[in-house]
């Protein structure tokens, strides 16, 4: 893999994956989707013909992998925006990949 611009996103180039964040359970899950699309090569996430709120809602998707009754969700969603999909872990995981 190598690094595709800043943070901690990667490019593989043997697949359709054009993003993928480490987890990090320290930041908001909605955070880290609109950080992760905005590093997508030639997205713009301000500029996008579709708005990344048309296709999921930010803030159910915080509320759905926080913790219930002191433990933390396990699962993953997968969206699409625009051209790509979207799936994001329990963990914080967030992987963007072309349709």
């Amino acid at each position: 893999m190598s690094h595709a611009g800043e943070g901690d996103g990667r490019t593989e180039t043997d697949g359709s994956v054009v993003y993928r964040s480490d987890s990090q359970a320290d930041q908001k899950l909605s955070t880290r989707v609109l950080e992760a699309l905005d590093s997508v090569p030639g997205y713009d996430v301000e500029n996008s013909d579709t708005v990344v709120f048309d296709h999921v809602d930010l803030d159910a998707l915080d509320e759905l992998f926080g913790p219930a009754n002191g433990s933390p969700h396990q699962g993953h969603v997968t969206f699409p925006v625009d051209d790509y999909r979207v799936t994001v872990t329990a963990d914080g995981e967030v992987t963007v990949r072309t349709s």
